[in-house]
């Protein structure tokens, strides 16, 4: 068989675990790396990089013009996502684009389009949708075992420090970038998008979609120096009957790493801390299901990707269409007030993270009771 092959645009920040598997996988001779795009690339990984005679591009232009790619890897700030994957898509290569899909619902419907017209796949990297434990699970839900969902219940509190905040070329918790472009970068649609979006697609009709939410309340707050939120309670009500409570911040000062309890007129899913953190579904006839670890293997969405290609009908759980339900989602968050927390109650830690006092323990407690 010949090898797919690849080209990365973004190769700092979460590109670099595109990058290190992208070395395994053409050790292993499964891909041809045809070139990466980063117009200020890390000297990091620069030595291996030549060594192996991968050429940088600036742009996807400048790839273009002198390569082709079965798969287009897009890892790069939000604000690119639909340009590169219009270009890509034009360019007759398949897609696999990092979390979220954009920033502005208009780019929806362009991109199904463009993908159309491409006859090419395009993939959305929330892991967890491409995670046995995630996907195990969600064909119990669909072959009816828990009966209908009732409440659905995330926490994620993550610290994240003013560098955080300063990385890249300034986009982090930026509501558009300087050319007008929507970006809403906020933890809601970032670093913990993921579990937001697992919601969503928890509830999808079918293994490879997800129900998109028909109303959206959020209490938004900050209190870091940015643009968007730092801080979200977001409630979300479905036609299915079913209602949504995500909880995540980063200007906290201690680490609750995911957990979530999602309820169903049969039985409790839930991912709990615990020394080994498995999905664990409790049925009301006493029975449980262990679904495993849905942090096993983060990049396994890149060997999804790579299988794709070669396959007669590609095997895409998170697709425009499924991604789309987190994009409307944050689209009706933007619409409301953000407010900035008292700065009686910040407080300033060492390696400059801002957080405020208490907060940690009110949102784990919301979580709790609710």
């Amino acid at each position: 068989m010949s090898k797919i092959r690849v080209m990365l645009a973004g190769i700092g920040g979460y590109g670099e675990l595109y990058l290190n598997r992208l070395f395994k996988l053409a050790d292993a001779g499964e891909v041809s790396v045809e070139g990466l795009v980063d117009p200020y690339p890390s000297p990091k990984h620069m030595d291996e990089i030549n060594s192996r005679g991968w050429k940088i591009y600036n742009s996807l232009g400048e790839f273009y013009a002198e390569r082709e790619c079965e798969l287009a890897c897009i890892a790069t700030p939000i604000q690119f996502h639909t340009p590169m994957m219009l270009e890509a898509l034009e360019h007759g290569s398949n897609v696999l684009c990092e979390k979220p899909l954009t920033g502005d619902v208009r780019d929806i419907e362009r991109l199904i389009s463009a993908r159309d017209r491409a006859g090419k796949f395009v993939m959305i990297g929330y892991q967890w949708s491409y995670s046995d434990a995630i996907l195990s699970m969600k064909r119990d839900i669909l072959d009816g075992l828990y009966g209908k969902p009732e409440f659905l219940k995330t926490l994620v509190l993550w610290p994240r420090n003013k560098a955080y905040f300063h990385r890249g070329t300034g986009w982090a918790g930026k509501i558009r970038a300087s050319d007008g472009t929507l970006i809403l970068d906020s933890v809601a649609n970032n670093a913990s998008a993921h579990y937001l979006h697992n919601i969503f697609f928890t509830l999808g009709d079918s293994l490879a979609a997800a129900e998109t939410p028909v109303t959206v309340s959020a209490k938004l707050s900050r209190a870091n120096p940015i643009e968007n939120f730092d801080t979200s309670v977001i409630e979300c009500g479905f036609a299915s009957g079913a209602k949504a409570l995500y909880i995540a911040s980063h200007a906290i000062d201690k680490t609750q790493n995911p957990v979530f309890e999602y309820r169903f007129e049969r039985g409790t899913i839930s991912f709990e801390e615990s020394e080994v953190r498995h999905i664990i579904g409790r049925l009301a006839d006493g029975s449980v299901r262990d679904y495993g670890d849905p942090f096993a293997d983060d990049m396994h969405k890149l060997d999804v990707a790579i299988a794709n290609v070669s396959l007669a009908k590609p095997f895409v759980p998170c697709g425009i269409e499924t991604a789309s339900a987190q994009v409307r989602c944050i689209a009706e968050c933007a619409k409301l007030p953000i407010a900035d927390f008292p700065e009686e109650r910040k407080r300033l830690a060492p390696g400059e993270l801002t957080y405020v006092d208490g907060l940690f323990e009110e949102l784990k407690s919301l979580y709790e009771r609710s």
